[in-house]
């Protein structure tokens, strides 16, 4: 069993995630130094994200109905890394559970990007 830091809650992973972030940063890694560069700093937030749940799982927005009911009690971070200027590419959703009260889990569903509506069709078939 791993200890867990004092008010900390804990992080787990949907089948596929670690695929989703693996992918995302291999794609962004074939353009030469700069996409190497890139996909590091992409590495990074993601590991930041990762340590902001665990000490706020409250850090997204909750989505609320819209286009996917289904995910009514998941939380989105749009995020992307410092040095990009224009709206955030990317998309963390996850879920915490239970859903009312204080969580003991934040359940993440997937990383992925915004274009296309990517991340919301992956959570919504991993909730």
């Amino acid at each position: 069993m791993i200890d867990k830091a004092p008010g900390a809650v804990g992080v787990t992973f949907a089948k596929g995630v670690l695929d989703d972030v693996a992918e995302l940063t291999a794609t962004t890694a074939g353009n030469g130094q700069a996409g190497k560069d890139e996909a590091e700093a992409l590495k990074r937030r993601i590991a930041e994200l990762l340590v902001e749940c665990k000490s706020n799982p409250f850090i997204g927005e909750l989505m609320g109905p819209g286009l996917h009911p289904e995910l009514v009690n998941c939380r989105r971070v749009r995020f992307d890394i410092p040095t990009h200027k224009a709206k955030p590419r990317f998309r963390l959703i996850y879920r915490n559970e239970p859903t009312d009260g204080a969580p003991a889990e934040c359940h993440w569903l997937t990383v992925a990007p915004r274009a296309g509506l990517q991340a919301h069709r992956r959570a919504r078939q991993r909730s």
